[in-house]
């Protein structure tokens, strides 16, 4: 019985420590994949002031595209808010 019980304890320990890799690695991705986007963000705003009137976006579409990629963004944190409250509530 004490054997079960330390085995249980190790399952216990094998779970958190995956969890917290699992949550670490879905953080640095997700920085990762902002830094991309504020980069790529800042070329179409470079680009914006180098081209000519005839190349360049229209402030109604830069804005359409500002405001698409908030909406994305935000449901990108939603989702990986969820993901860590449910992993969290099965780890407990």
């Amino acid at each position: 019985e004490a054997l079960m019980k330390q085995f249980k304890e190790v399952a216990i320990q094998s779970r958190i420590t995956l969890f917290n890799i699992y949550l670490k690695s879905a953080e640095d991705q997700r920085q990762e994949y902002k830094k991309k986007h504020e980069a790529n963000i800042e070329k179409m705003d470079a680009s914006q002031h180098t081209l000519n009137n005839n190349e360049k976006l229209s402030s109604t579409l830069v804005q359409l595209i500002d405001e698409r990629c908030n909406k994305i963004s935000e449901r990108i944190q939603c989702i990986y808010k969820h993901k860590r409250e449910s992993f969290q509530s099965k780890s407990n």
